[in-house]
């Protein structure tokens, strides 16, 4: 009796058993399709997708290229240009550089013959110099003597032979070569030029002026036996154009600096500050700058 009690209760248990399964079945299944259903659709998108990201970055290296193509046209151009510039400024500086070169070449000869020239033009005036000096070493000036009506050479000879007297000295007219009256600015008072036969007698002149001088009232025409008011007469060396202008400027220069002596002796140009004190010699216009710069 007892073992026919506890059948259904197992059949029961069947039962819900085969339930089970069968709702695990059917879940089962329904899982088996959701997994199978789903990555057919995403792979699907992703290939859409992947095929419209594919065509666009297509796209857009085809627009890049595109346009690093019209660049690189455009830069090619640009430089072409540039470089045709460059070429041209190449020519040109080219061109210029020789020329500039040639003209340096001209101008540098150009200086050259220019220092030759000019050291041959000092090379003739100092021969020149040399040669007036010469000629004149046996010449003196005497001025400030009234010009005569109808003036001829002897009378002339007479006012040197007597100067001569009126210094103490015996000139004779065959000790004077030759005498004459030189343009100046005073007509009325030409300059008479003496040339002498030595320079000899002309030093003794000189001397024979500078202690009259000293010693008692300056020369004059009075002591010539010139007729009229007596005026001062000047005896002196005959220098050349260039040291009458270097002694001007050295008595200019003697007068402004306190230079107690400047006076001319055989030719040439002395300078000294004090009595006992040192010969300077001025032989041009340089030694006189020299001096201002020394200052």
């Amino acid at each position: 009796m007892p073992l026919n009690r506890a059948q259904p209760k197992k059949d029961h248990a069947s039962s819900l058993s085969l339930e089970q399964n069968l709702t695990d079945t059917a879940l089962d299944q329904t899982s088996n399709e959701t997994i199978c259903s789903t990555p057919k659709f995403t792979i699907r998108n992703l290939k859409r997708r992947r095929s419209e990201s594919d065509s666009d970055v297509k796209n857009f290296i085809s627009e890049m290229r595109l346009m690093f193509q019209e660049l690189q046209a455009k830069q090619s151009e640009t430089i072409e240009k540039l470089c045709s510039t460059v070429d041209d400024l190449r020519s040109s500086v080219e061109f210029l550089a020789e020329k500039y070169d040639l003209l340096a070449s001209k101008y540098e000869k150009l200086e050259t013959d220019r220092k030759e020239d000019l050291n041959h033009i000092k090379m003739l005036e100092d021969a020149l110099e040399r040669t007036e000096k010469s000629s004149r070493a046996t010449c003196l000036e005497i001025r400030n003597i009234p010009t005569q009506s109808a003036e001829s050479k002897n009378n002339l000879l007479n006012t040197v032979i007597n100067t001569g007297k009126a210094l103490n000295l015996d000139i004779q007219p065959h000790e004077i070569k030759d005498v004459f009256r030189i343009k100046t600015k005073t007509l009325d008072r030409k300059t008479i030029i003496v040339d002498l036969t030595s320079v000899i007698l002309k030093e003794k002149i000189i001397s024979a002026v500078r202690r009259f001088n000293k010693g008692q009232n300056k020369l004059t025409t009075e002591h010539l036996k010139i007729q009229g008011p007596a005026k001062p007469v000047f005896i002196s060396e005959n220098l050349t154009t260039k040291m009458k202008r270097v002694f001007f400027l050295a008595r200019d220069y003697a007068k402004t600096n306190d230079f107690k002596f400047c006076w001319v002796s055989h030719g040439r140009i002395y300078l000294r500050k004090r009595e006992g004190g040192p010969l300077i010699q001025i032989s041009g216009e340089s030694d006189l700058s020299d001096l201002k710069n020394q200052k």
